[in-house]
């Protein structure tokens, strides 16, 4: 049975008055530690902002930015075959296809997608969406880094209020 750690993560906004709001989307640090039993196998994850800059409503452009997602994993064994899979979850929307940030009442679309063509919503592999997968050999004391780019989009045309948005994605390791 694979080992599951998960990791929360928050995406926080700051908005200006009126017309034009400025967007802050952070994904804070983060870590999760797993043993494989016998093996002396972990893994962290560490995160990058995605900073979305500032999105008008009434522009009529998608606001794009780039984050990372770093997945470090290493083992006490040399010639360890090792596997994982990174999923992300919903968030406050309940679906990965149309995720939302929320400012009370108020609701800003947004997603996040495995590849800079924005087609692709990283999820958990359900329902249309994707995950993200690895497999490789650890060697003796010498961890590796595999480094994942987290694609962000704000769909333009949105009524958007001003305010403060938050949503919570969980990443989870599964390896």
């Amino acid at each position: 049975m694979p080992s599951c750690r998960q990791i929360e993560v928050s995406i926080r906004s700051l908005l200006q008055a009126f017309a034009l709001i400025m967007l802050v989307v952070c994904i804070p640090q983060g870590t999760a530690h797993a043993t494989c039993v016998g093996l002396g196998c972990y893994c962290t994850i560490s995160t990058d902002p995605l900073d979305f800059g500032t999105y008008n409503p009434l522009g009529g452009t998608d606001i794009s930015a780039t984050g990372s997602l770093d997945v470090e994993c290493g083992a006490l064994l040399t010639g360890v075959a090792f596997s994982y899979t990174v999923t992300l979850d919903s968030g406050s929307s309940g679906t990965m296809l149309n995720r939302s940030m929320k400012s009370g009442p108020n609701t800003l679309n947004y997603n996040l997608y495995t590849n800079p063509s924005y087609t692709t919503v990283w999820g958990d592999g359900t329902g249309g969406t994707a995950t993200i997968s690895n497999a490789y050999t650890l060697t003796l004391l010498f961890p590796r880094t595999d480094n994942f780019p987290v694609y962000g989009r704000i769909p333009s045309g949105q009524n958007a209020h001003a305010g403060s948005y938050t949503d919570t994605i969980i990443a989870t390791v599964i390896f």
